[in-house]
């Protein structure tokens, strides 16, 4: 555990080098002594991972390739005592739950980084769990639906690749066509359907469709 005479060593893993900037900016405010590694995606941040033992990961739910809930569920598998406070753009009730039951102690939406983030880092490295205003409202309005967990996800549970073979999808391409279009296998294409549809808990194309709109990926 990190005490106030030691450096807090974080590791920063989000594609955006601009978000990265910020969150940078917004840790050395509040912790002067941090020490700060970063990582663009999840290969990254494994190499980095596999070397050193950070205080904290600060980790972005939308990486390409492997996303963040996934790579959270990796590295806890790798070190259950991993501290892991998620960062997301918006904060809905799905990705919020998938979150917790991964095993991430916190969870902030970069709308509420600049005033929340102290805090949650405190929390977070404290054994607690931390959740932004966004995501406890997120939680709640969940609860008063009754849909919990059963919330479709947010579009950052797929990766790119997913996400642009559910826009091929829905103009209703075949499988082999993505496949030449992609320049990959059309096994990978079926793979990564099935990816999809377990993720969006539907495999009927019409359901895909409306969420594709819904969350604006419909457009090639």
């Amino acid at each position: 555990m990190t005490t106030p005479r030691q450096a807090l060593h974080v590791l920063l893993v989000d594609d955006h080098p601009i978000v990265r900037t910020g969150l940078r900016t917004a840790l050395r405010l509040h912790f002067p002594a941090v020490l700060i590694e970063e990582a663009g995606c999840a290969t990254e941040a494994k190499v980095i991972l596999a070397a050193r033992r950070p205080d904290l990961v600060l980790l972005d739910v939308n990486l390409p390739g492997t996303n963040g809930l996934d790579l959270a569920r990796q590295i806890l598998e790798r070190d259950r005592k991993a501290r892991i406070l998620m960062v997301a753009a918006e904060a809905d009730p799905w990705t919020v739950n998938e979150a917790l039951q991964r095993g991430a102690l916190g969870f902030l939406a970069k709308t509420n980084s600049g005033d929340a983030l102290p805090e949650a880092v405190r929390r977070v490295l404290a054994g607690s769990v931390f959740l932004c205003p966004d995501a406890q409202r997120a939680l709640q309005r969940a609860e008063r639906v009754g849909c919990g967990a059963a919330e479709p996800p947010g579009p950052a549970v797929l990766t790119q690749r997913e996400r642009e073979v559910l826009r091929h999808l829905v103009h209703g391409e075949n499988t082999k066509t993505i496949a030449s279009l992609m320049e990959v296998s059309p096994k990978t294409i079926e793979t990564h359907r099935s990816h999809i549809m377990r993720k969006l808990g539907t495999n009927s194309i019409a359901a895909l469709t409306r969420y594709a709109i819904r969350h604006n990926l419909a457009h090639l």
